[in-house]
């Protein structure tokens, strides 16, 4: 697959707001605080979706914080429903919210088309651990909610040291009470962090976590074979064998390298993608207003340093791997922790005990 050129806008990603009613332990994006007044006004939302359908978008992903706390969410659906109905809606969800039968009847009746849940556990006592909440039953009721009204949904899981041995019990509950596809993602660690290269490596190990997961591949199948690796690790964490046993499992790359998608926060400023929060590349309604002036942007110095540094291979070997255009190097994300060097040289050491 080739990436596009900058400016071609396939979907756009809002935050509607920081606050969330759970306190996950692995978020990439704690750091933003939770706060329950960052959120973004109705009316600058409309802008942005105005923009959306202006620029082609064909899908337009509602996140957070938790998205569904967000007051104007059926407002905003409804919005899109009768003004700019080509374009297909989707949230991301812990899900705790849809325990209501009548709210999730709401949500598609107001258009939304497509919901990723977020599963946290096999059980009460993980859910705690992982979130600091009890929300288990809550979710089984949800998904048992959706799996009887007419929208398509998946049940997602990111994939850690600490609950990677349980994904196959996670989805045989999960398939259980209606649901029938699964996404996973490797846990990328977006916090700063003292420990670097092999210090962190040891520490969390990604040639174990791969292999951890890899094992349950059968057991997996014999549950669903609808189910895909999200985009995060670089191709090289994984064995030619690895690589052959995941075939048609592993998702394409992300934004910042395809350049198809952009994402606003809560104050309208676009981002290279909700990884980086702190990245902002300029603003809806100052620095640009409509799509022309946006593509505009993306040609400026400012905005094309930004996002080539974040493209910037990890290593010029990578420019002659088979697997380039499947994997540009992994999520940008991943290296501040450790470099290429460093994760090949653990490799080499350790990776045979595994």
């Amino acid at each position: 697959m080739v990436a596009e050129s900058e400016g071609k806008i396939k979907q756009c990603t809002i935050v509607l707001t920081r606050d969330c009613n759970l306190r996950c332990n692995f978020c990439y994006v704690k750091s933003a605080g939770y706060m329950a007044d960052d959120k973004i006004s109705y009316e600058n939302l409309k802008q942005i979706v105005d923009f959306c359908s202006e620029s082609k978008v064909k899908f337009i992903f509602f996140t957070g914080g938790e998205p569904l706390l967000y007051p104007h969410i059926i407002d905003i659906l409804q919005y899109i429903k009768g003004k700019h109905h080509s374009m297909t809606t989707a949230i991301a969800t812990n899900s705790i919210l849809l325990k209501d039968p009548a709210f999730c009847r709401k949500l598609i009746d107001s258009g939304v088309e497509y919901l990723d849940l977020s599963m946290k556990g096999t059980n009460s006592q993980e859910w705690c651990k992982a979130t600091g909440y009890d929300g288990f039953d809550q979710q089984l009721q949800a998904i048992r909610n959706l799996s009887i009204l007419p929208v398509e949904f998946t049940c997602s899981m990111v994939v850690t040291q600490d609950n990677v041995l349980t994904i196959c019990d996670a989805v045989q509950i999960a398939c259980n009470n209606g649901a029938k596809q699964f996404s996973f993602t490797f846990v990328i660690d977006n916090d700063d962090t003292e420990d670097k290269n092999r210090t962190y490596l040891e520490k969390h190990n990604p040639f174990a976590l791969v292999e951890a997961f890899i094992s349950q591949i059968d057991h997996l199948n014999t549950i669903t074979e609808d189910w895909w690796i999200e985009y995060s690790f670089p191709m090289c964490i994984y064995t030619e064998e690895q690589l052959s046993l995941l075939e048609g499992k592993l998702a394409t790359p992300c934004q910042v390298h395809m350049k198809n998608a952009v994402t606003f926060n809560t104050k309208m400023e676009l981002l290279p993608c909700d990884m980086y929060i702190d990245q902002r590349m300029g603003q809806l309604g100052t620095d640009f207003s409509s799509y022309h002036e946006f593509v505009e942007l993306t040609k400026r110095p400012s905005y094309r340093c930004v996002m080539e540094t974040l493209r910037k291979r990890p290593s010029s070997e990578c420019t002659t791997c088979k697997h380039l255009e499947a994997c540009y190097g992994g999520c940008p994300v991943l290296w501040k922790h450790y470099s290429f060097e460093a994760l090949k040289a653990f490799d080499q050491e350790v990776r045979a005990t595994y």
